[in-house]
Parts: structure tokens; sequence; C-alpha cells
């Protein structure tokens, strides 16, 4: 009998031991548990807390960009007024000049022809001149489009003709590759004309140091019933890679005293004609900046 009353208090007490291990066990698991939430819950909040100080950062340095394109803004802005006020102040002796030599070339009706084509040619240039002014101070002008159908042919040859002179004096020959009876595209002439400027500009640009071959070659053709491509294609420098994808942002140059704001303007120009405007580095060498514009649907 005592035997079995000790076995009866030996398993008793086993038991409890057994069940103050499991809920000893039980109980580190569950403290174990918690540290590992709150362990979790810590790095959580640290990482928060790493990336709003990164947001913060990122957002100052936002702020600063954008107060310096402020400024930016409002220099372009005064050149503007400037520039127009210039062109208004160049506009009269351009305008003197004019009476003077066509006053000199009555004078000298039927006589002295060399000094009569010399005369001539002060006039052409005057005209030149004159033109570019007045379209300078279109582009100033706070006015909406006028869309009508134009030749984008005759809107090069005319933008050639403006920037022949320019181009003689820096040595560039420029070519003109243009696909014979293009229907019309709908378009602002003179915004198409201010793209063609800047292209056919940054070109000249891109030539500034290449040595041999200096050229510049524009293109138009049909690319399908409804859309027209036109290059301008140089054989300068190139563009380097890493500078292809901010090239048509707002204030990127890779000029010393370049503004940043020509192509960034064209492509905003050719997309409201619901063309695109791009470039790509020739196989060769020099770049091709290159738009797709419709036809006009009336002239498909």
């Amino acid at each position: 009998m005592k035997m079995r009353k000790r076995t009866k208090k030996r398993v008793s007490k086993n038991k409890i031991r057994n069940g103050e291990r499991v809920r000893l066990e039980e109980l580190v698991q569950r403290q174990a548990d918690e540290l590992k939430i709150k362990s979790g819950q810590l790095r959580n909040g640290v990482e928060k807390q790493r990336w709003s100080d990164a947001q913060i950062q990122i957002d100052m340095e936002e702020i600063h960009k954008q107060r310096e394109e402020l400024l930016h803004v409002t220099r372009v802005g005064k050149l503007a007024e400037f520039v127009s006020s210039l062109a208004h102040e160049i506009s009269q002796p351009l305008t003197a000049i004019l009476s003077y030599a066509q006053a000199g070339q009555r004078m000298l009706a039927g006589r002295e022809p060399k000094l009569q084509e010399i005369l001539q040619d002060i006039i052409n240039d005057d005209q030149r001149a004159t033109a570019v002014i007045q379209r300078l101070r279109t582009l100033l002008r706070k006015s909406a489009p006028e869309m009508n159908p134009l030749d984008i042919n005759a809107v090069i040859n005319e933008t050639v003709v403006l920037i022949s002179t320019d181009a003689a004096v820096r040595n560039i020959i420029l070519k003109s590759e243009l696909e014979n009876d293009l229907p019309f595209v709908r378009a602002d002439r003179i915004q198409l004309q201010q793209v063609f400027l800047n292209l056919i500009s940054n070109g000249f640009d891109a030539l500034e140091s290449t040595k041999g071959k200096r050229e510049i070659v524009i293109r138009t053709k049909r690319l399908d019933a409804n859309t027209i491509i036109v290059e301008v294609k140089d054989s300068g420098c190139g563009i380097p890679a890493h500078n292809i994808p901010k090239l048509f942002t707002h204030f990127f140059t890779s000029k010393p005293d370049g503004l940043g704001m020509g192509l960034s303007i064209s492509r905003s120009i050719i997309k409201a004609f619901g063309g695109m405007l791009d470039v790509k580095n020739n196989p060769d060498r020099g770049a091709t900046f290159y738009f797709i514009i419709p036809v006009d649907k009336k002239y498909a």
C-alpha cells in the first residue's frame, strides 16, 4: 500500500512539473513572439523615419530646383521684353537704309550698273533683315496660333533663305532633299518656321568645332498615307547618350550660353500640330532631329 501511495505521489509530482514546464515554455514562446513583433515594429519605425528623412531631402531638392527654374523663367521673360524692344529699335534704321538705297537707285536710274547692283543687294539684305525682325516680334507676341493648310517644303525653303547668310558665314553647306507633291499639313507658319530655325541652328552649333565635311541636310518624305516625316541631319559631333533622355526637358542645355528652351518649345509646337519630335545619333557621325506631322485631312 505504501509503495502504491509513493508511486501515485511521484506521478502526480511529475504531472505538475510537466505542466509547469509546458506553461513556462508557452510563456517564453509568447514573450519571444511579442519581442519579435516589437522588434519588427521598431524596424518599421526606423525604416519609416529613414524614408521620411529621404523624402524630406527629395522635397527640399525639388523646391530648390523649382526655385531655380522660376528664376530662369523670370530672366527669360525679361530677355523677351528686351528683345522685343530691341527689335522695334532696329526696325527704324532698317527702314531708313531701305529708303536711302531706293532713293539712290532712282537717282542713278539707267547709269552705273555696278552701283545699281550693290544698291539692290543692300535692299535685298535690308528686306530680309526686316522679315526676320517681324517674325521675331510675332514669336514674342502673345497670340493664338493661326492653323492653316501649309506646303511644308515651301516653309522649309523660306527658312533656308532666312538662315543661308549665317550658314555661309560659318562655312556650312545647307542641302535640301524635299520630296515633290507632298500634301499640305495643318499648322501655324510662324511656329513651324521657329521649329526649323531652332533645329538648323542646333546643327550649326554641333558643327562649330567639326573638321572635314560640314553640312546639314533637310529631308522631307511621305511616311504613309497620313503622315509626313521631316529630318534635319548634321555631320557634327553627335549627342552623348546620357544627354538624349534630357534633351527636350525645360532648361536643359549642354551649351555654356544656352537657355535650354528651344528644343522643349519645338517639341511642344510639333505636339500641338498632332506630331512628334525626336532625335537619334547617326551611324557614322552627327545627329538627326526628326519629326512626323499629320497630313491635313482635306488634302490627304
